[in-house]
């Protein structure tokens, strides 16, 4: 049995499309449980025009809180976990049930998605990063390189064996979750795109300084006890990928919002040298000689 979990927290104006998507599944799910995580926007009215799902409500206790909900109420073999402005493409199931059942050792498989804009509309093509030997340093050097939570397929028991999501995590708690199975379990991966990921401004992701203090604080934990010099030298590593990384990001808001924000635009490149002055400094002279190029040319 499989089972997707949807998690909404006022989000009801795309739960429509994410339930539709894992109702076209070519291998259907055999349960589907929206968990609203104290919304103010009415998901109810969404689920009850599909009799097939089921709804579970709590207060808000953030999404890794509302995964574990989901979880604890379902005793299906494989479970799948869907925010509600994602979307499954209409192979995602049948491709990570056939990718477990191959590969028993497993405890999760991934594979690729694509980005959507709010309309729905496709504007990347396919991400995805391969699994290489060791999956643990891989995660430690380079964050998270599932990138969506959506492409992942879960074994249910061994997911809770490992307590789930923890629930002090309140961002990068699926990084964190992936850090701690990946450093005693096997994943397995594919290449095909199975999940579309839906930018909009009010993505948790786009709070770039919470971001990355949550990231360093999954690589912050990986140095208790008696680490081996790989993982020490994985989590140097893996420091300066995300604070270059979130370096860059925070650049580029910035720059956007240069001519219609100005001082906040200020504020969050000074964040950004803070994270990263190397990384900010290259993203800014990139941008300007773009623009100079392209003044030039026109």
């Amino acid at each position: 049995m499989i089972a997707v979990i949807i998690t909404t927290y006022n989000q009801a104006r795309f739960l429509e499309e994410s339930i539709q998507s894992c109702l076209h599944q070519s291998r259907p799910p055999d349960e589907i449980i929206v968990v609203d995580d104290g919304s103010a926007d009415d998901p109810a009215s969404v689920v009850e025009r599909h009799p097939k799902v089921r709804l579970i409500t709590q207060g808000n206790r953030g999404l890794s809180a509302a995964r574990n909900a989901g979880l604890a109420a379902t005793a299906s073999d494989y479970i799948t976990f869907l925010d509600a402005d994602d979307r499954l493409l209409p192979k995602a199931l049948e491709i990570g049930e056939r990718m477990l059942d191959r590969h028993p050792e497993a405890v999760l498989a991934y594979g690729a998605y694509r980005y959507i804009n709010l309309a729905g509309r496709t504007i990347s093509g396919r991400n995805y990063v391969a699994r290489l030997d060791d999956p643990y340093l891989q995660f430690l050097r380079i964050g998270n390189f599932i990138g969506m939570h959506a492409t992942v397929i879960y074994r249910r028991d061994r997911l809770a064996a490992a307590t789930g999501f923890n629930e002090a995590m309140r961002a990068c708690e699926d990084y964190e979750l992936f850090v701690r199975l990946a450093k005693t379990s096997q994943l397995v991966s594919h290449d095909e795109v199975i999940a579309e990921y839906r930018m909009h401004n009010a993505n948790m992701s786009r709070n770039r300084p919470m971001m990355l203090a949550a990231a360093l604080s999954v690589l912050d934990r990986q140095l208790t006890g008696d680490i081996s010099r790989n993982v020490r030298l994985a989590v140097r590593d893996g420091t300066r990928f995300w604070r270059d990384y979130y370096a860059r990001v925070l650049s580029e808001d910035a720059f956007q919002l240069f001519r219609t924000e100005p001082a906040k635009s200020a504020r969050m490149s000074l964040q950004a040298l803070a994270m990263s002055p190397v990384a900010t400094l290259e993203m800014i002279t990139s941008k300007v000689r773009s623009k100079v190029r392209d003044h030039l040319r026109s």
